[in-house]
């Protein structure tokens, strides 16, 4: 099993924007092949802070998840509603 978290700065005008865009992302993706989990949460500190959390079969899964087209539209919208690069961490977790 592959969890991978991601954290991100909504720009401030464009927070709800980027809501969105991740409601819409979520419905696409939780169908994807060994997708067992796959969400976006805001920081109770920070709404601009947006977390992710997503759980998955094994690397193949997410390796085909990043080909489809919902994902890399998703990629190409959030550019321009977050600060800098998203910081994400990969964890490979015995089943």
């Amino acid at each position: 099993m592959l969890i991978v978290i991601g954290k991100a700065q909504a720009l401030d005008s464009h927070r709800e924007d980027l809501a969105s865009a991740a409601r819409e992302m979520t419905a696409a993706t939780r169908d994807d092949d060994g997708c067992q989990a796959y969400g976006f949460y805001a920081d109770l500190a920070d709404e601009n802070t947006i977390l992710s959390l997503e759980i998955w079969r094994d690397q193949q899964a997410l390796d085909a998840h990043m080909t489809h087209p919902h994902t890399q539209q998703f990629l190409t919208r959030v550019t321009g509603l977050i600060d800098g690069t998203p910081a994400m961490t990969f964890h490979e977790v015995p089943d």
